[in-house]
């Protein structure tokens, strides 16, 4: 798996995110949420490119997007994409970056631009921080 880390204001998107679903659907809602927001981070940082993911460069030189719905294996299972980016680390090895975690109806280039993310570095996803934290 290459490595990752997740941004601050990733880290604040999985907080709010978590805090709604347990609003308006439960702890327990919450709590399988939080389980698919992680593997949706760990499936991407195992294949940065893989099927499901799709390039955003438009919005970001190296952009890429990844809906939870794919790491549900179902379809209107999740409502939130994530989105995220290459760089190399300080040894050259490459480390995904995941930049935020937006909801399906939010407009993403709005929402990345207002959170300040930083280009990430143009290390090109291979074809084919940490877990969400509680609130």
């Amino acid at each position: 798996m290459t490595a990752y880390r997740v941004t601050e204001a990733a880290k604040r998107d999985f907080r709010a995110v978590l805090k709604e679903t347990k609003e308006y659907f439960g702890s327990r809602q919450r709590e399988i949420y939080k389980r698919l927001i992680a593997k949706g981070v760990e499936m991407v940082a195992e294949a940065p490119g893989r099927g499901g993911s799709w390039d955003r460069g438009s919005i970001l030189p190296g952009l890429r997007a990844f809906h939870l719905e794919n790491a549900a294996g179902k379809r209107g299972a999740a409502a939130h994409t994530l989105y995220y980016g290459m760089e190399r680390m300080p040894d050259g090895s490459p480390r995904v970056v995941i930049l935020r975690l937006l909801h399906e109806s939010m407009e993403s280039r709005l929402h990345l631009a207002r959170s300040n993310v930083r280009e990430p570095s143009p290390t090109p996803p291979e074809p084919d921080d940490a877990p969400p934290a509680d609130d």
